[in-house]
């Protein structure tokens, strides 16, 4: 969007076609009164605010918003704040598959965020346990009314784990008519190696801590010493604690706490 268009023309041509919004069946025109050679994303969120009583605005994947911050660009932070202070009857809805990136885009806990201090609604979506993920593709294509054995299903649970986005994005495969369980796996494999391509892109690091996770290295010094060995150089902590802390900001990898039984 920042690359082919200037912002405020992407918002001028959005507020253009907003003449008339159906709501099961029930037409509304609102009454933007605003100037088109002019259009800022605040004067279409009062506009909006004034004519509507209840608006929801629903971001995916928002920490992507963080690359619009910069020179010549826009804070999307100022514009949130904005609306959390000002219009009561706008909600907004942040998702995001890289929480950890979507947690310092906002900075609640920076003091120098415009959003410091909000208060928030925060669902975690976490992977499912196998009864769950069973029971989730189970429900979902009962209510599309599709009929799948219980083998397919046990055989996407076991390849695909718990991930919600994966058993998602197999029952809605299925839904459209794909149903071939290795080619929705494939395609599948395809979306996270586009994913890690991209990573492994930034530095050979984070390729190197994958692979040593990969191998069974658990802790700090067992990663570290991985990728020393595989390198043949030193490597300082504070490098690989940089590709960890990434990694989990992005939810590849997750904390886990070791207990130790002393027994």
């Amino acid at each position: 969007m920042s690359i082919k268009w200037r912002l405020e023309n992407v918002i001028r041509n959005i507020a253009k076609i907003i003449r008339g919004i159906n709501v099961f069946g029930s037409g509304i025109e609102p009454n933007i009164e605003v100037d088109w050679r002019s259009v800022y994303l605040m004067d279409l969120l009062n506009a909006l605010s004034k004519n509507l009583d209840q608006i929801v605005i629903a971001i995916d994947e928002a920490q992507i918003l963080r690359m619009l911050k910069g020179f010549g660009k826009v804070d999307l932070t100022q514009i949130l704040a904005y609306t959390y202070d000002n219009l009561s009857n706008v909600k907004v809805i942040l998702t995001g598959s890289e929480v950890g990136l979507l947690h310092d885009f906002l900075g609640l806990e920076n003091p120098k965020s415009p959003l410091y201090g909000r208060f928030i609604e925060e669902l975690t979506i976490t992977p499912f346990n196998r009864d769950s993920s069973i029971q989730f593709l189970i429900t979902g294509f009962r209510q599309y009314g599709i009929e799948v054995t219980m083998s397919e299903i046990l055989d996407a649970v076991d390849k695909l784990d718990g991930i919600v986005g994966w058993l998602t994005y197999y029952g809605n495969a299925k839904v459209r008519g794909i149903t071939n369980i290795n080619e929705i796996y494939r395609r599948t494999m395809e979306l996270v190696n586009d994913e890690l391509r991209s990573l492994l892109g930034r530095s050979t690091y984070y390729g190197l801590v994958l692979e040593a996770i990969a191998r069974g290295k658990k802790r700090f010094n067992e990663i570290r010493e991985y990728i020393t060995l595989r390198l043949n150089k030193y490597l300082a902590p504070g490098e690989i604690e940089r590709v960890l802390n990434n990694l989990m900001k992005m939810s590849i990898i997750s904390r886990v706490s070791l207990t130790v039984n002393t027994r």
